[in-house]
């Protein structure tokens, strides 16, 4: 018959088949087993790939206070979600009981804890009001989009502050020296240049220099004396011998000058780090000096230069001030024993007066300069505006003397 399946036919369907069962032929259907596999790796993947969607899913918190804020009411109670008006009436009344103003008189936290309790209770009890909480807990998305965002964040140091000043004390530690050292060298280029050309003072340059150079021709005198004297010397240097040994002693002089303060070589006593480690003894030290000082004075006892000296500064202010002044002013506070503060005060009295004066005459002399200036030009104002309000035919213009 038509359509009968013969040994034939089911040998040529047996080799359509690859050996894996799955068919060749178009109208052969594959069998459904062996998709399986597939199948469920591809649904491990989406489940896996779920997995970081789920766990960022947003939080709801009452942050603008519309129901109980950010702690929930449920929690408040102690209650689940899924909690009666009964028990919720229950809950309210023990934890109101517990924490009643009347039970804890003066305790803020007992107050505070009454008062949210009975906030959640009055949210939960409202049927309208706890289905809006319900929802937006469900969706918290929209309570954000209704009611606004809500950014809570806080500024943590990454660094502890003890380590920061650590840090910038070793930065300034090691910067100050650098600082210095520079000032001092070009402090010595300028001041051997100087002496080198031999620079007036008009010239740039200083007494220090014409000092400096004075004393080195003298020993370019005694250098050549001496280079005589020896067998075979010279008695007498080349202008290119005597510029480089000229040189020579001037370099050796700038090393061994007494600097001023502000540009004197940097000591390992001036480094901030070690000022600060010897901070309190030092203030410890300069405390048992001024003691031993007022000792003296109370005692009627002489005191020394130096003492007198460091009497002076603490009334100036310090050692600071104390080198501002000019010599005349220092020898000035010396010679009015001006380490006793009745002669002191007597002293600063008399040199604020004269420095008022001096002011006061600065600026009559500057007002007395400018006077004929300012003058002539109020005049040439007055004759404008005059000429101005008798072309406007006004006569009440009034020019202010």
């Amino acid at each position: 018959r038509r359509g009968a399946m013969t040994p034939e036919t089911l040998s040529r369907r047996h080799h359509l088949l690859d050996p894996r069962g799955g068919a060749q032929d178009l109208g052969v259907r594959r069998p459904t087993g062996v998709m399986a596999p597939r199948l469920w790796l591809v649904a491990v993947a989406v489940a896996a790939l779920g997995q970081p969607a789920l766990a960022r899913k947003q939080v709801f918190k009452d942050y603008w206070g519309k129901f109980c804020g950010v702690v929930d009411c449920y929690t408040e109670l102690g209650l689940f979600p899924n909690a009666t008006k009964v028990q919720i009436r229950r809950a309210y009344r023990n934890l109101s009981l517990e924490f009643h103003p009347d039970k804890n008189p003066g305790d803020r936290v007992a107050a505070e804890k009454f008062r949210r309790v009975a906030r959640a209770n009055e949210v939960l009890t409202n049927d309208e009001e706890r289905k809006k909480l319900d929802y937006y807990t469900e969706n918290p998305a929209e309570y954000f989009q209704l009611y606004g965002s809500y950014l809570e964040f806080a500024y943590a140091p990454k660094s502890s502050l003890l380590t920061v000043f650590v840090l910038l004390l070793l930065f300034a530690s090691a910067l100050q020296p650098a600082i210095q050292m520079s000032k001092y060298t070009q402090y010595c280029a300028m001041l051997q240049k100087a002496a080198i050309k031999k620079l007036p003072l008009t010239g740039g340059g200083t007494p220090e220099s014409l000092e400096l150079r004075r004393r080195a021709d003298d020993r370019l005198k005694e250098v050549v004396k001496e280079s005589a004297k020896q067998p075979g010397g010279k008695k007498k240097l080349t202008h290119r011998e005597e510029k480089k040994k000229l040189e020579e002693i001037i370099a050796e002089m700038v090393a061994d000058l007494d600097v001023p303060g502000e540009f004197r070589k940097p000591t390992l006593a001036e480094v901030p780090i070690a000022r600060l480690a010897a901070l309190p003894y030092t203030y410890a030290k300069l405390m048992y000096v001024y003691a031993s000082i007022d000792l003296k004075k109370a005692r009627g006892v002489a005191l020394t230069e130096d003492e007198q000296q460091i009497s002076i500064e603490r009334y100036l202010g310090g050692a600071a001030a104390w080198e501002a002044l000019t010599d005349d002013d220092q020898d000035d506070l010396l010679a009015r024993a001006c380490w006793e503060r009745a002669n002191f005060d007597a002293w600063k009295k008399e040199r604020d007066a004269a420095l008022a004066k001096t002011k006061e005459a600065a600026d009559k002399n500057g007002a007395d300069a400018a006077g004929p200036q300012l003058s002539a030009a109020k005049s040439k104002q007055q004759v404008r505006q005059r000429r101005k309000a008798a072309k406007a035919g006004a006569d009440r213009f009034v020019m202010d003397d």
